[in-house]
């Protein structure tokens, strides 16, 4: 590597950073020029002006001249002088006091001192404000050129008002060349025109932001356009949009889609498999089942196999169940029926569970019928697992709520525990397939599958249900909504 670049760049900065030393000491110098030449300029114009007056004529430019260009402190020391050169040498002394100033000197006097300090903390003010504006302008056109966003500005005819220097790296064109003009006259394709025109004349008309998402090319972008307001009107005077390429996104997406409906299929196909030889060993358990007077360990042996047996159906079931509704390929077999006789099926089929668990399981209904218009197995397959997964995440011996609730458009009914509970940024995972809280570790058995279920057969039925916990070992809440 060729060293001479590196040498010559630290000089630059070395000549930089003595300048920046020095610069100080010179505003300090030629405040003090200033102050000179407006005393030279003052004594040029004795004679032309009365005897009387005009002392300070001169040197109120010089001390503003100053404090602008070079600080309050130049300023402060030019003003010093000037007031010191107006009271020795162009005010009268002939007075018999400590000054020798008649009065209406002295208060001149004071008068011009005490102006000339508020000019110059004034001037430095605005001095300051100018160079923080600018520094903040600065800093922005470099945001704006630097980020890999284009952003752009338009007005109520479409017309491009501001396009940050990322344009020029995506089309090759210059932001002057975008400035004035809108679109179409850019040469967009109609259809995209008509794509962006619709989003804006959204954004003008309702206030409120829009997003849009486009090819252009071989690329995919999406934009965010956000309202600007009218500080005295109100009203929506420009629209600030945000266009980022999400090409990279956009094909992990489509790759993760893939993947997804491999898995589906690949799980489907598995749970169609498992079904035959699990019917060969429940049918192969209800023939030992009939043994006549079989030994103790023989038994247990086969009351285990059952357990297991039926634990393995009824997760096989599940995980065809759930891969046929996310394939859209459920009907419901809808009528109206009463929600309290779902409710209370749901808990007879948790008995056994909740007996063994010894685990009290209250079901606290209101008056009349909850009439809802929906597919009965599947609600009695909704809340029965909702009560079995509050039952086996309950500690022995305690209470499973059911509340059942009527609202103005919708039903709701919470199925509260006081067990393991859940951590709070697993509260929307707990829906999604295969996902466990492990706060309930040890109670867990299964794929995860059923909450899962419970999400999707609800939304065929325009229903919803969130999960709330006060934490670890606090219990949970699942609330199931549907409409009347």
């Amino acid at each position: 590597m060729d060293p001479a670049p590196n040498v010559e760049a630290m000089k630059q900065f070395g000549a930089a950073r003595r300048w920046r030393a020095f610069a100080p000491l010179l505003g300090y110098v030629a405040s003090i020029g200033l102050w000179a030449l407006a005393y030279a300029a003052r004594f040029a114009l004795v004679g032309s002006l009365p005897e009387q007056g005009f002392p300070f004529l001169t040197f109120f430019p010089a001390v503003m001249l100053a404090a602008y260009f070079f600080g309050l402190g130049p300023g402060l020391v030019c003003g010093a002088l000037s007031v010191t050169a107006a009271y020795v040498s162009f005010i009268p002394h002939d007075q018999p006091n400590v000054t020798g100033l008649a009065t209406g000197d002295l208060i001149a006097l004071s008068f011009f001192t005490s102006i000339l300090l508020v000019d110059c903390v004034v001037l430095h003010l605005l001095r300051r404000s100018r160079k923080l504006a600018a520094e903040r302008e600065s800093d922005l056109r470099e945001l704006t050129r630097n980020s890999p966003d284009v952003l752009t500005r338009f007005d109520r005819e479409y017309r491009h008002l501001f396009v940050s220097g990322a344009i020029e790296r995506l089309t090759g064109r210059p932001t002057s060349d975008f400035i004035g003009k809108t679109n179409r006259e850019l040469g967009m394709p109609d259809d995209l025109c008509e794509q962006w025109e619709g989003a804006l004349e959204s954004v003008f008309r309702e206030a409120r932001a829009a997003a849009l998402r486009f090819s252009y090319g071989d690329a995919t972008f999406a934009t965010t356009l956000v309202p600007e307001f009218d500080a005295d009107t109100l009203a929506v005077k420009s629209v600030l949009g945000v266009t980022r390429d999400i090409s990279e996104i956009e094909r992990h997406e489509r790759a993760l889609e893939a993947h997804g409906r491999l898995k589906d299929q690949m799980l489907a196909t598995v749970a169609h498999e498992l079904r035959n030889p699990l019917m060969t060993f429940s049918a192969g358990v209800t023939l030992l089942e009939r043994l006549p007077d079989p030994p103790p360990a023989v038994t247990r042996t086969i009351a285990a196999m059952r357990r297991q047996t039926t634990q393995m159906s009824r997760l096989v079931d599940d995980l065809m169940d759930l891969n046929r509704i996310r394939a859209e390929l459920v009907e419901l077999n809808r009528a109206d029926v009463d929600l309290k006789a779902i409710l209370q099926a749901a808990r007879e089929m948790s008995t056994e569970l909740a007996k063994r668990k010894d685990v009290r399981v209250d079901l606290r209904l209101p008056d009349g019928a909850l009439i809802v218009n929906a597919d009965t197995g599947r609600l009695v397959q909704v809340f029965c697992n909702l009560i079995t997964n509050a039952i086996k995440f309950s500690n022995d011996g305690g209470v499973v709520v059911i509340l059942a609730q009527q609202h103005d458009h919708s039903y709701e009914v919470a199925v509260k525990d006081q067990g393991a509970g859940i951590e709070p940024d697993l509260l929307e995972a707990v829906f999604e397939p295969f996902v466990q809280a492990p706060a309930g570790h040890q109670q867990q058995s299964g794929l995860g599958l059923g909450l899962a279920l419970v999400k999707q057969v609800l939304r065929l039925h325009a229903g919803t249900v969130t999960a709330s916990s006060d934490g670890v070992g606090k219990g949970a809440t699942f609330t199931v909504s549907l409409p009347r």
